[in-house]
């Protein structure tokens, strides 16, 4: 009997979880505004959840919700409408112009509604990113966009990164103050951000503080950037949308000029009669002005600026296919994306995407979902080098009347054996002219992102989700000296030279989330817990060969002389444990807290496991009952508290003691040799954050504002000890000191104008941001992989550590420095010891942000986007080098900026250069070309025309946009060159293993502007 009753038990719950589950639809429609326009980005919510999604670029919408539940659809500018789930699947919606929105907010572990937010997020629609300045690494595209978060371009090499930085600098080493990228729940490198099509992509979600953060526990300490790419829409038809854009890319302007051939004869001349015997043998000194020799330098003269770059082209064409049945859902897309960069007769950056995105209902309690990415990309990788093989440097060094091939008297280029004409090595001893085409060096990357995940619905509260996320990244990089190029022929490689290297990077997430969801008119609660698995894997090689008998034999069988062969391994593992927990009492009280419990192979045996936590708390004053102020739409405090870790920044094995084995000097041949010495107690780095907020919107939503204070505690730094020589080790990998990073953040946006036909928008952002560095061990000073930068309790992180430069003295034309003692001294009366010190001045700007202005009127759209810096600090070698004083950092030979000739001549002058007599005295290692790189940047203008329905209805086009876009057009600053310093010299220190991003210039490919022309049109 009890098994039969059993039986009929179980029957019984089966019905109901059955007519439970008939009760949930997928509801799909477009959001349109009152004149027929789509309204890309608009908020769809469940009433009274955290649910909800986004509309696409065309107004589309899909969300699943149970019949009885209300849609709430909103957007900027216009009143919000709601909508009751019944028996239809398909829900159109004309939004009138009235109220502002509230945004949902992806943070990678759930979906929530702005209101009910308690942490410091920003989030970027696809709608505003279509609006951007299109850049081929997405990275680039945050720069202005959210207060707190600093950016800035690494280089103008088509398809190089950013460096990302949010609140603050959170780690002493390379690497590790990066924030996580996550995209579709695969974690990507920032240097390979360059993979992704800005097309697919759905919205970028920022977060900034402990409350979110923590969830990704020991990977979240410097903030995480979650990207969602597109999906379809259900019960829609598909909707083809083909994108296109063509444009003209150059560098960016000079604001100083260069001496031309008749000048930089002049200065050379002038030197010599100064006495500096290095210009006995130039032009300016052996031949006479007016003389035939002299003229035919003028006539033959190169602008090497001119000769050696080019104006560029952008291109980029995509086709995106989306729609979807009752059950199921699709996004597919392919893009061409083409950047041939700056420099002649190299091809640039190209790169093909392709993704397809599916969902579906394979049951009425499983839903499966399978996103997948890939993307080949080419690259020219010219020389980043401080040296004379670098292309940038020799528009710099050369004099312009070094002609590009050597010239007969008649000034027709001579000819080789081989009837080539023959490069000129110019003073430099190098022909870059030449070594373009000869010496090549170019990267293939194969990148593919994928995820796969199957969620289970138990019932209306308890569901389960199984993903497993995958990046993997194919590198291989060929630089091919050619027998008989320049650099053979200048430095006698035997036949050439050919460096094969590569990489396959693995990157493996397996999550496991159980999710528990209460919702009434009352309560909603989120609670989920996680069991998450990460292995990251690389492998790498290298091959170099020389003697190859043809420039045309291009593969290392070819070559005669191996002179190394290099295999690579390595491995890191990740284990989770997490609770997360989110609340909210009818909007009004909020609250969330998470706690995880993170185990890595990167630490000692004892201190594997760090445990970070969170918790925060929201009040939405405006919903309270005795609130009744009409024109405060929205009032909400929040504050938040929690711990992060970080494990960047260090070996994969640097808690072990390691050996290696090869070559040894010892007699026997190969033996074995110390590698690492072990660092058994090496633990994680922790960074504690404090957060207060208040967000507010006011006028009908007409004025909306966020402003967070926030102070960042890192402690355990990671960090390289330096050790004493006797110890007969380098360094050794421990956790040292405490470093503070605090600010203040404040965004707002203010419609000035709003109507059914125009709308102005006026918005913008900054950060007020303080550093210092806490402690250090034993209170001594730290070095770290930079130029001149120091690290010192007390003092502000990345501060320069140089001389103070005391001017020219009037009566002798010599430069002065101060000493340690503060002071004036020529250069032979420097006291003995160190002179050098910190004065505040960081390579870290304090005042950083953005203001936007955003016009429509009737589908006419004028945007324009400017960032600004202020208050860091750059050492400009470059100028230093033209500004050579006869020949401080160069010769005499290297052509010099004009302003090189207001130097020192006669008792009295001021406000001058040195004298040239005394160029060995300068250089001395000093701040006098230390300078502010404040600067306004108008990154973006965009004026775009959407044709309305109505003049579309007879043609089987749905939207259609045209626009014309220019980016990096203006420039506001006092700096010499350009202001936006990112790499210096990528071979000297690369992307990587950058400390201190902007602390010197030197030759690294210059930042561009570019002005293009692009439509979108879906059918």
């Amino acid at each position: 009997m009890r098994t039969k009753f059993s039986g009929i038990l179980t029957l019984l719950l089966a019905l109901v979880v059955q007519l439970t589950f008939a009760q949930q639809k997928t509801i799909t429609g477009t959001v349109t505004d009152d004149t027929g326009l789509p309204l890309p980005g608009a908020n769809v919510i469940i009433k009274g959840t955290s649910t909800g999604t986004q509309s696409d670029f065309d107004g589309n919408y899909t969300i699943s919700a149970n019949v009885g539940q209300t849609l709430t659809f909103s957007y900027v500018g216009f009143d919000t409408k709601e909508v009751k789930v019944g028996t239809q699947n398909k829900i159109d919606i004309t939004l009138e112009p009235g109220e502002s929105l509230s945004e949902v907010v992806v943070t990678g572990y759930s979906t929530r509604n702005q209101t009910v937010q308690t942490s410091a997020v920003v989030s970027i629609s696809a709608a505003e990113l279509s609006q951007m300045a299109p850049t081929t690494s997405i990275d680039n595209m945050l720069q202005g966009k959210a207060a707190g978060v600093q950016v800035t371009a690494a280089n103008g090499k088509p398809g190089q990164g950013a460096f990302v930085r949010i609140r603050g600098t959170g780690s002493l080493v390379a690497g590790a103050s990066s924030p996580l990228y996550i995209v579709d729940g695969a974690p990507i490198r920032e240097e390979d951000l360059g993979n992704i099509a800005n097309e697919d992509i759905e919205n970028i979600t920022i977060l900034k503080d402990a409350a979110t953060t923590a969830r990704y526990g020991s990977r979240g300490a410097n903030g995480v950037v979650v990207i969602t790419t597109k999906n379809g829409n259900r019960n829609k038809d598909a909707v083809v949308r083909f994108s296109s854009r063509y444009g003209t890319t150059s560098q960016i302007n000079r604001n100083f000029s260069m001496m031309n051939a008749e000048q930089k004869m002049q200065y050379e001349a002038e030197m010599y009669a100064l006495g500096i015997t290095s210009a006995s043998g130039l032009p300016g000194v052996t031949t006479a002005p007016g003389s035939p020799e002299r003229q035919q330098l003028i006539d033959n003269q190169v602008d090497w600026e001119d000769y050696l770059l080019r104006e560029g082209v952008l291109q980029n064409n995509s086709v995106a296919i989306s729609g979807g049945a009752e059950k199921v859902d699709y996004y597919f897309s392919v893009s061409n994306d083409k950047n041939t960069g700056i420099i002649d007769n190299i091809k640039g950056f190209e790169r093909l995407s392709s993704r397809l995105n599916v969902n579906f209902d394979a049951k009425e309690w499983l839903t499966l979902g399978v996103n997948v990415g890939y993307s080949r990309s080419f690259s020219d990788e010219p020389r980043d080098r401080n040296n004379t093989q670098n292309a940038f440097r020799a528009t710099y060094d050369y004099s312009p009347y070094e002609t590009v091939f050597v010239l007969d008297e008649d000034g027709n280029p001579l000819i080789d054996e081989n009837g080539d004409p023959v490069y000129n090595l110019t003073h430099t001893g190098f022909p870059v002219a030449q070594a373009i085409l000869t010496d090549v060096e170019s990267a293939i990357e194969n990148q593919t992102l994928a995820n796969v995940d199957a969620t289970v619905k138990f019932n209306k509260n308890f569901s389960y989700t199984f993903s497993t996320a995958v990046s993997h990244l194919n590198r291989r990089r060929e630089y091919y000296a050619q027998p008989g190029g320049a650099l053979d022929d200048v430095i006698n490689l035997g036949g050439g030279s050919k460096t094969d290297s590569g990489i396959q990077r693995l990157d493996l997430t397996i999550s496991n989330r159980l999710n528990y969801n209460l919702s009434n008119d009352k309560h909603n609660l989120n609670v989920l817990g996680l069991y998450e698995f990460n292995l990251n894997e690389n492998n790498s090689y290298t091959i170099n060969n020389r003697g190859f008998p043809s420039a045309l034999l291009t593969t290392q069988v070819n070559g005669s002389d191996l002179r190394n062969g290099q295999t690579f391994r390595n491995r890191l593992t990740l284990v989770s444990y997490g609770a997360f927990a989110d609340y909210d009492f009818k909007e009004r009280y909020l609250a969330s807290a998470s706690y995880r419990r993170d185990g890595s192979s990167s630490f000692g045996s004892d201190y594997k496991y760090g445990s970070f936590y969170s918790f925060s708390l929201g009040w939405n004053i405006a919903k309270e009952s005795f609130f009744d102020v009409s024109w405060v739409d929205l009032l909400k405090l929040r504050a938040s508290y929690g711990t992060v870790g970080n494990r960047n920044g260090i070996g994969r094995y640097d808690s072990q003691s390691t050996v290696s084995f090869g070559t040894s000097p010892y007699p026997g041949g190969s033996s074995t040799a110390p590698a690492n010495i072990g660092s058994p107690e090496l633990q994680w780095e922790t960074t504690v954050t404090k957060n207060i907020g208040l967000e507010f919107n006011l006028f009908n939503n007409r004025l909306r504002g966020v402003s967070d204070y926030f102070v960042r505690n890192t402690t355990d730094l990671l960090f390289l000890i330096p050790r004493a020589d006797e110890a007969g080790v380098g360094s050794i990998a421990g956790n040292l000191g405490e470093i503070e990073n605090r600010g203040l953040e404040i965004a707002l946006q203010g419609d000035i104008l709003r109507s059914a036909d125009f709308t102005w928008t006026l918005g913008g952002n900054i950060i007020f941001l303080d550093n210092e560095i806490i402690s250090l061990p034993d209170g001594e000073d730290v070095t770290p992989n930079a130029f001149n930068i120091l690290f010192r309790e007390g003092a502000k992180i990345n501060e320069h550590y140089l001389v103070r430069y005391a001017g020219v003295d009037p009566a002798t034309g010599r430069p002065q420095y101060y000493g340690a003692d503060n002071n004036v001294y020529f250069f032979d009366t420097l006291p003995e010891g160190e002179n050098r010190v910190l004065q505040g001045k960081s390579t870290i700007a304090d005042k950083e942000g953005g203001f936007f202005s955003n016009i429509s009127y009737k589908g006419i759209g004028l945007r324009t986007d400017f960032v600004f810096k202020y208050g860091n600090w750059v050492n400009n070698v470059v100028k230093q080098n033209y500004y050579g004083d006869g020949s401080n950092g160069n010769t005499v030979a290297d052509n010099q900026a004009v302003g090189a000739f207001n130097y020192w001549q006669q008792p009295g002058d001021t406000d001058v250069l040195p004298s040239p007599l005394y160029t060995e005295e300068q250089a001395v290692n000093s701040d006098r070309f230390l300078e502010r790189g404040d600067y306004i940047r108008m990154r973006n203008i965009t004026l775009s025309y959407t044709f309305p329905r109505e003049y579309l209805e007879k043609t089987p086009i749905s939207t259609l946009r045209i626009y014309a876009q220019g980016q990096n057009l203006l420039t506001f600053s006092k700096f010499w060159g350009d202001p936006e310093v990112g790499i210096s010299s990528g071979e000297t220190i690369d992307f990587a293993d950058t400390v201190a991003p902007g602390e010197i210039t030197l030759y690294s490919y210059p930042n561009t502007k570019s002005i293009q022309v692009g439509l979108d049109v879906s059918f």
